[in-house]
């Protein structure tokens, strides 16, 4: 497993970045490795409207690009370093570390849209609920539980069904006991639905400074 400890770059001009949660960042030419936190990544059209590519948790890694214009989105407080391509191509521990967290993020965005292309929209909202919790859910003698509280209007962005009817299918899914509501509101998902996530190579310890 790759280590980054940020007391080798000490000396050099990376960036970090604190997010607190709705705040956003464009990506521009950078290359962004997330250190603690939960982001969502969305591509920006001509029209300014958001499309949705995926979340981004830690050691995961997201790359921008000159000709597409891309934003994140802190879903929770989010730690976030940015490196130029020049600091990228002057360390080959940092390349691999990217590129790797760059595949691992790749992974779970092609799951969610694989989700998006379920027969139905009740299979699509479920599926949807699965690749979160697989990502980012912690588990618990009542189930997987979603740390995120998933408003209606962001499952409707990440799902591309309309919010009227996430909140109907939410319903159906309730009455089936496929997920169910914890007291603090946080979706909880059965355990035997929920595969366990997949060791793959963005199993990063990222090290904030002055910490050994």
């Amino acid at each position: 497993m790759l280590t980054l400890d940020l007391r080798t770059y000490a000396d050099k001009t990376y960036r970090l970045h604190d997010l607190q949660p709705k705040a956003s960042v464009p990506l521009q030419e950078r290359c962004w490795l997330v250190q603690s936190g939960t982001v969502e990544i969305n591509l920006v059209d001509s029209e300014g409207m958001l499309c949705f590519v995926g979340l981004a948790t830690a050691g995961m890694a997201i790359l921008g690009l000159p000709s597409i214009c891309y934003e994140i989105e802190a879903l929770q407080p989010s730690r976030l370093l940015s490196f130029s391509p020049a600091e990228v191509e002057q360390s080959s521990h940092l390349l691999r570390l990217l590129w790797e967290g760059q595949q691992c993020r790749q992974y779970y965005s092609d799951l969610l849209l694989r989700a998006t292309h379920y027969p139905t929209a009740l299979e699509q909202l479920h599926e949807v609920l699965v690749v979160l919790a697989q990502l980012l859910g912690i588990r618990t003698p009542a189930g997987v539980r979603l740390p995120l509280r998933l408003t209606h209007a962001r499952l409707s962005h990440y799902t591309g069904i309309s919010r009227v009817t996430v909140t109907r299918l939410l319903k159906e899914l309730l009455q089936q006991q496929r997920l169910s509501w914890q007291r603090d509101r946080h979706l909880t998902l059965p355990a035997s639905c929920v595969p366990s996530p997949p060791i793959l190579p963005c199993s990063i310890a990222l090290a904030p400074k002055g910490q050994h």
